[in-house]
């Protein structure tokens, strides 16, 4: 599913920095871990000593975690990290750190393929897009769990986006009514 993260130097997988040596990747390096959902998530800390930990992410807020957590999380297939797909696509938890993404898969090496993962340019690409029909149908397939549905309805509110028969068609999919 994803790239061995203890990777020898000899490792056609290893990480190579802009001058092609091999870097080695810091698994006790805090980085951000981003919820888009609105409620707070939690799950059950794998590489803590301390026995039945957790770690909870507030309602579309942040938290540093370390590498090693992510690492062992994604491994251990935790939905919120893996998203529905297992690559990290439609995930509720988003790993702000590119060297991450890549350790564990969702990003390619090469910068080609990126994890799906929701943002406000995307959805001020959809609204951008001139046909209902094409909308709707991009829209159903970009916004498929309930933490990106309910995250879309508040990119509109903070996008101030105002398209009428778009945000009616939002407002029935989604399920969430859009207070502007």
């Amino acid at each position: 599913m994803f790239k061995n993260y203890q990777a020898s130097k000899n490792d056609a997988e290893a990480r190579v920095d802009s001058k092609n040596e091999y870097v080695e990747l810091n698994l006790d390096q805090k980085v951000t871990v981003k919820n888009i959902a609105g409620w707070p998530v939690s799950f059950a800390a794998l590489s803590s000593p301390i026995p039945n930990a957790s770690i909870g992410i507030p309602a579309e807020g942040k938290e540093r975690i370390t590498r090693s957590e992510i690492l062992a999380q994604v491994q251990n297939e935790n939905k919120l990290f893996n998203g529905i797909d297992g690559n990290g696509g439609h995930a509720t938890l988003f790993i702000d750190d590119a060297p991450t993404r890549r350790e564990v898969g969702f990003d390619s090496e090469d910068g080609k393929e990126k994890q799906l993962v929701f943002s406000d340019d995307t959805v001020v690409k959809l609204f951008n897009l001139k046909s209902q029909e094409a909308f709707e149908k991009n829209f159903k397939k970009t916004f498929v769990t309930r933490a990106e549905k309910y995250a879309v309805v508040r990119a509109i509110e903070k996008l101030g986006i105002n398209d009428f028969k778009k945000i009616r068609f939002a407002e029935s999919y989604t399920g969430f009514k859009i207070n502007l």
